[in-house]
């Protein structure tokens, strides 16, 4: 089929404030003298812990939490004296204060509940006293992370004397960036006096982590400090990796080396062993963080997604006896031989340093096959692995492709057949949810699918040996979303192996009739072995995100998102079985479907896709403004019969805080409108002045185009996909030009002057054999032109 190059998406000049949705800070109605007696009571409970403190610590910073009725302004707190540190698992707010009489507060205080002032409706600052419900100090068990509560340290008292413990400590994000690298020392100094070590730090711009090692009383002292926001233990590495049956390959047929320019692929994993005869001429370089790891793959896992990254299907390039490596490869190193992360290093820290040693290499482009298994994504915030990778997708501009993770099912007792009989059912329970860091709102997470459903050649063997998922359905150990905000999570699908049920043992067994190719880790025994997993799935989307590069040499990593999300499509085998457990079941499996590299990078006769990638600075849009997009409708798309459709991607790299209820500090969405003049769309989404412009025009829903899936759906995350579908032939007064409305929102971030990387990807199909790309780009050239 032709293979045409995509098009430039015609903006209109406009940059204008956007209409705002209904802001918050309503005032609640309460009895003025009860309610200041009762929170005045609270901060005096409040001060009062923390002068106590201070026989144990020196100078403690005054950190309270405050549970309200509404979503207070944060610029309310601010006025007050406070500084919102972040929320907490309830969705408490968290506050910081220099001033450790609270004066400002308290006099916010003493005029809520004097009389209401002529002229006004509600006492002095109602919306912020009136909506507090709690208001105390975090206590030593709030500060317990999730992963130690699992292991049974529900309380201090849990942590004995003399145990030795490693843990990662995060602390409030107090100061600036100096006052924290301050703090660490200071509290490192305290941690040797109670014998105890930091053998890492991370202080990065959002947030503070220090791995520490020592016994159970220090553990317990460090749950006392205000500063501290959660202890945890260290992530510990899902990597189900056991090796299956191998085969043994005589003949390779031709390996052609991949092309000088072709883009870069960085693995972090346990290594490569680039002595393979498919990785010799592929592996560019290879580093460990720390050094002290080395660079050779003891483990194994990092040259079986190796050999999936740099070749995609190694089974189809064995079958036809040609490999031809797509891409060429970094490795970083951040697993032992063991296949466990670094004892005294911060997960995040290693993270940080390999990836910009990698980038700084031109590596755009970065695979990591691994979940914290300790941490399973139940709702509420994220953990540090998540964040410093959305923060370094963000700075750097990179992709990051993610596996969802590995899920082992385990039935009841004498219930075995469960494997088999509870699919899928049981990918849709709270432990089957992703891992860390799966959960990154700026990364590709894939989840896998069966690609095979094959059984070994048995003769008249065990007829009870049964594949799990047919080809095309979610693989019996992938796992599901929603991630962060309820966004869609994991984005894309991709083989990643299946699982058989052996009916004799009672038990799933592995077997490489259905499982993933590639190469071996100690390619002197054998050169070829199959692996199962969604840590096959990552790797060979990474590969098709190289093709995409290799097609797009300057596209952003938002670019890149977008494409290969805009070309996937959900395998129907998974739309059949998935059908009777609700609208979202297959987004939580399998996200928005299989993608395609070659439906990603090029166009065709009947199919055109239009772009733009707004990376520079001058083409990025400012926070609360919209741009508006002109969709090209030719008459052929129009009134030739049969199925059309508009497919619309929007991806955006959010400025992100992992302590803060809301994750994203901006949020992007878009409309699209039929039938209404340039003029007109503008004038319905402008910001206006009700008093001397009046209301926004009221517009008739027939000219909005309804996506699926809709807004509440699709703008919970910064990736959104949705297509509207024409069955009949739209009626001429919806015109030849759509408008497609992009929006941004300013939450949380700050940055007065701040703008918002983004890429756009819009594309037009029709079921009929039609001229539709030459028609389209005759417009857009037109529109060029003038």
């Amino acid at each position: 089929m032709p293979e045409l190059p995509h098009l430039i998406l015609p903006r209109a000049e406009v940059d204008l404030d956007r209409r705002k949705r209904p802001g918050f800070g309503r005032s609640v109605p309460r009895d003025p003298g009860q309610q200041s007696q009762r929170v005045r009571q609270a901060v005096d409970e409040a001060l009062a812990a923390h002068v106590q403190l201070r026989v144990s610590i020196a100078d403690p910073e005054l950190i309270v939490r405050v549970r309200t009725s509404n979503l207070v302004p944060e610029e309310e707190w601010i006025r007050a004296g406070l500084t919102v540190l972040g929320h907490d698992d309830n969705d408490s707010v968290v506050l910081f204060s220099n001033d450790a009489e609270l004066t400002a507060f308290r006099a916010r205080l003493r005029a809520y509940s004097e009389a209401i002032p002529a002229g006004q409706k509600n006492p002095q600052y109602s919306v912020l006293i009136g909506s507090i419900e709690e208001l105390r100090p975090i206590e030593p068990r709030d500060r317990i992370g999730g992963a130690l509560k699992n292991e049974g340290f529900e309380s201090p008292e849990s942590f004995a004397d003399d145990r030795q413990f490693v843990v990662d400590a995060e602390l409030w994000d107090v100061g600036t960036q100096l006052d924290r690298v301050t703090q660490a020392d200071a509290l490192n100094r305290q941690i040797v006096e109670r014998g105890g070590e930091i053998t890492d730090q991370y202080i990065g711009h959002s947030f503070t982590a220090l791995r520490v090692a020592g016994p159970g009383r220090l553990i317990r002292w460090l749950l006392t400090l205000p500063l501290l926001r959660v202890l945890d233990l260290p992530p510990e590495v899902d990597a189900d990796v056991q090796e299956l049956l191998e085969t043994t390959i005589a003949n390779l047929g031709t390996i052609e080396p991949p092309d000088a320019d072709a883009p870069l692929i960085g693995i972090l994993d346990s290594g490569v062993n680039n002595a393979h005869p498919l990785l010799e001429g592929v592996v560019v370089d290879r580093l460990g963080v720390p050094a002290s790891l080395g660079i050779s793959d003891g483990f194994g896992h990092g040259s079986k997604v190796s050999g999936i990254a740099a070749y995609g299907d190694v089974r189809a390039c064995l079958e036809a006896g040609s490999f031809q490596a797509g891409a060429r490869l970094l490795s970083g190193k951040v697993l032992n031989d063991n296949g466990r992360f670094d004892d005294r290093r911060l997960v995040p820290s290693q993270m940080d340093e390999i990836v910009r040693a990698l980038n700084g290499q031109g590596c755009r482009i970065f695979n990591i096959s691994l979940g914290d298994r300790r941490t399973r994504y139940a709702g509420g915030k994220v953990g540090m692995w998540t964040s410093i990778l959305d923060e370094l997708a963000r700075e750097l501009d990179i992709l990051f492709v993610i596996a969802s993770g590995n899920y082992e099912h385990l039935p009841a007792n004498g219930q075995a057949e469960d494997h088999l009989l509870g699919y899928p059912r049981y990918l849709f329970t709270p432990e089957s949810r992703i891992l860390e860091p799966a959960t990154a709102a700026n990364a590709l997470t894939v989840g896998a699918v069966a690609q095979e459903a094959a059984l070994p050649d048995q003769g008249q063997g065990n007829v009870g040996l049964r594949p799990i998922a047919r080809v095309g359905e979610p693989a019996p150990f992938t796992r599901g979303g929603p991630g962060v905000n309820d966004a869609i999570k994991p984005d894309l699908c991709d083989d990643g192996g299946n699982l058989l049920f052996d009916g004799v043992t009672q038990s799933c067994v592995r077997r490489a009739e259905s499982e993933v190719f590639t190469t071996h880790p100690r390619y002197l025994e054998r050169l070829f072995t199959t692996e199962r997993g969604t840590s096959c799935a990552a790797p060979l989307v990474a590969y098709k995100a190289a093709l995409v590069l290799q097609a797009f040499p300057n596209a952003s990593a938002n670019l890149l998102r977008a494409l290969l999300v805009n070309s996937a499509r959900l395998p129907e085998p998974s739309l059949q079985r998935l059908a009777t457990f609700g609208e979202r079941a297959v987004a939580r499996l399998c996200g928005h479907g299989i993608a395609d590299a070659v439906t990603a990078s090029t166009s065709d006769t009947n199919r055109v896709v239009l772009y733009a990638d707004a990376r520079n600075a001058n083409a990025q849009i400012r926070m609360d403004r919209f741009f508006v997009y002109e969709i090209p409708i030719p008459p052929e798309f129009a009134q030739t019969p049969g199925t059309r459709s508009i497919r619309v991607t929007l991806a955006y790299d959010a400025p992100t805080r992992h302590s803060r209820a809301a994750y994203l500090g901006v949020g992007m969405s878009f409309r699209m409108v039929r039938g209404r003049s340039l003029e007109e769309v503008i004038d319905h989404f402008r910001k206006r002045n009700t008093e001397t412009d009046g209301p926004p025009p009221k517009q008739d829903e027939k000219f909005n185009c309804k996506f699926e899936p809709g807004p509440n759906t699709r703008e919970c995350g910064t990736l959104q996909s949705a297509v509207f579908t024409m069955k009949n032939n739209p009626a001429p007064e919806y015109g030849e030009t759509y408008y497609l409305v992009v929006r941004c929102e300013r939450k949380w971030f700050q940055d007065e002057f701040a703008t918002q990387r983004f890429a756009l990807v819009v594309e037009l199909e029709h079921s009929a054999d039609i001229r539709l790309y030459q028609r389209v780009r005759e417009r857009v050239e037109v529109r060029v032109r003038a």
